[in-house]
């Protein structure tokens, strides 16, 4: 059997690793970043997420993982509360990566760091890569776990709908840190919508997506959108009051194509294997992305252990994700219009079991099983 490849090193790519090096396969990982890094992501950790990784061996709240019990849904000045209906904690990407590389590289996995793939090519039954500087690297199989970039020549479909995903982490002040304790916050934006919940080390992390018009409309200045943000979201300008930000500038991402689910086509390369946001984009409404991606890469290196090629994987996959994904794509698009905003708070006011019911309705994998059948 060949040693296959794996272009990413997220939970994705790690898992993936993890499970082929735990067979006594040998894998690769290549991955661009030199050391722990921040992604832009919402560092949520659903139900699945957590299960799965107590599966692989990693302990979120041993690394710091700040446990959340209840979602608040909030519009303008009013809210709707719930407790979620699975547990769930909040842990950077920073941490998590980490810990799962160590797991796979304990497994006997190689991992390349400092290492991006520039380009790729098809050359017989397998593929050719090149390497930093032009390094050319074989593998017959690969696995593409680089989240939501996309390698040049491997794109996904472009979305229109001009969003731009942005994240900042801040140390907020104590009083605020105690409102948000044990709760992650919807906040429902003009055209997007935003997510704040406390994450280790007594920080929090607020991701939002909003259109990429807002933006430029606050020439492209980070606290200039978080001042008419702020203007429209009472409770998002009483939790950063005399809160501190972590990095220089926001991490930031556009043309995301939220929604996306890859389909196996008749043409398709049979031993390229595409995980995680590369094999199915949800909305980031649904908190799922983790699982998904933890998920996905134990999916296909069972196949692969297995013998089945990428488009078994990828079949199997889509007929797991599809209507989930289908549910919280419409939840997504409620969410970032104004006309529906206040009825969607409406109803999770009006009916308690909303929430409860929405959250367990978006959970779109199955990490858990997938996580012990391959361990």
């Amino acid at each position: 059997m060949h040693a296959p490849l794996i272009i990413g090193g997220g939970p994705a790519g790690a898992v993936a690793a993890a499970a082929i090096a735990g067979a006594g396969q040998p894998v690769t990982v290549i991955e661009r970043n030199t050391g722990p890094s921040d992604k832009v992501c919402g560092d949520f950790l659903s139900g699945g997420a957590i299960a799965a990784l107590q599966t692989l061996g990693v302990d979120p709240l041993a690394l710091g993982a700040m446990p959340v019990a209840t979602i608040r849904l909030i519009h303008r000045s009013t809210a709707a509360e719930a407790a979620l209906p699975f547990p769930a904690a909040g842990l950077s990407r920073r941490c998590l990566d980490e810990a799962l590389l160590r797991i796979a590289a304990q497994r006997g996995a190689t991992i390349r760091r400092g290492a991006a793939v520039r380009s790729m090519e098809r050359t017989g039954m397998g593929f050719t890569m090149r390497i930093g500087s032009g390094e050319p690297l074989s593998a017959h199989a690969v696995f593409l776990a680089t989240g939501k970039h996309d390698l040049r020549g491997l794109p996904r479909p472009p979305r229109a709908d001009g969003l731009l995903g942005l994240k900042m982490y801040f140390v907020l002040a104590p009083e605020q840190r105690a409102a948000l304790h044990g709760c992650v916050e919807l906040i429902l934006l003009n055209g997007g919508y935003a997510g704040l919940q406390a994450v280790e080390q007594d920080r929090a992390v607020l991701c939002m997506l909003v259109p990429s018009a807002r933006y430029r409309e606050a020439d492209r200045n980070w606290n200039a959108l978080l001042a008419r943000l702020a203007a429209e979201a009472p409770l998002l300008r009483r939790r950063l009051a005399g809160a501190m930000p972590c990095l220089p500038q926001p991490l930031t991402i556009a043309r995301t194509p939220y929604g996306h689910l890859y389909r196996a086509a008749p043409d398709m390369v049979p031993w390229l294997f595409r995980l995680g946001d590369q094999a199915c984009v949800v909305p980031s409404f649904a908190g799922d992305g983790i699982a998904i991606a933890l998920h996905s890469g134990m999916m296909a290196a069972t196949a692969w252990l297995r013998g089945q090629d990428a488009a078994h994987y990828h079949a199997a996959f889509a007929r797991q994700v599809r209507a989930p994904l289908r549910f919280v794509s419409l939840l997504h698009l409620a969410c970032r219009t104004e006309t529906m905003q206040p009825l969607v708070l409406a109803a999770a006011r009006s009916w308690p079991g909303v929430l409860r019911m929405a959250a367990s309705l978006t959970r779109v994998a199955h990490a858990e099983d997938s996580c012990r059948a391959a361990t």
